[in-house]
């Protein structure tokens, strides 16, 4: 039985290490932190840690393994349409971010998010910056649960929500919940991931 729940900021290692496996393999990601990067796991872990810390505990989902003794099987980091943490939790990301992918990989996050902009809505909106499951939960249903949980909040804001979807897999599950794709970049920053806009 999986349990969603709120994340506290006693979960943002537990979420970052999950996260980091979720997206080891990932190739978006490996842009950042390329897959022949020294110390890459420690690395991917300390970039997902300042997304969490980006985002807030209140915009940080996880899923626990209710049988498992508590685990977290998987973990969502949204960003609301008010914003995060506030400005000590943004210094913490970027510190967080620095030491994860380095000065190049910051410019290059910054590539990403700047060529992003124009292809989301202008209002204020939801936006999904991850979501992953451990290995051993892919399958199950988790990211589902993650999907259902703040998707009902989402609808409850009367907000529009993004993201973007990385694989072919992940593109046909946010399809199944009303996702549709704004945009499929060929090149530049965003090539190889689709945004995807849910309307309000």
């Amino acid at each position: 039985m999986v349990r969603i729940e709120t994340a506290t900021a006693d979960d943002t290692e537990e979420a970052a290490a999950v996260l980091a496996e979720a997206f080891a393999a990932d190739p978006v990601i490996a842009r950042f932190v390329p897959p022949t990067a020294s110390r890459r796991e420690q690395r991917l872990r300390g970039m997902f840690r300042g997304a969490v810390r980006a985002a807030g505990p209140a915009n940080v989902d996880i899923a626990r393994d209710d049988a498992g003794g508590g685990e977290i099987l998987g973990v969502a980091v949204w960003r609301a349409p008010e914003g995060g943490a506030g400005p000590v939790g943004a210094l913490a990301a970027l510190g967080s971010a620095l030491a994860a992918l380095g000065p190049r990989g910051v410019l290059l996050l910054g590539r990403y998010n700047r060529a992003l902009r124009p292809h989301v809505p202008e209002e204020p909106h939801w936006h999904l910056e991850d979501i992953g499951t451990r290995a051993a939960a892919r399958g199950l249903g988790v990211g589902r649960a993650l999907l259902t949980h703040r998707l009902a909040i989402v609808d409850d804001s009367g907000r529009p929500a993004v993201l973007e979807a990385t694989t072919p897999a992940s593109r046909r599950l946010y399809e199944r919940f009303g996702f549709a794709a704004a945009a499929e970049p060929d090149s530049g920053p965003l090539s190889g991931a689709a945004v995807m806009v849910r309307p309000a």
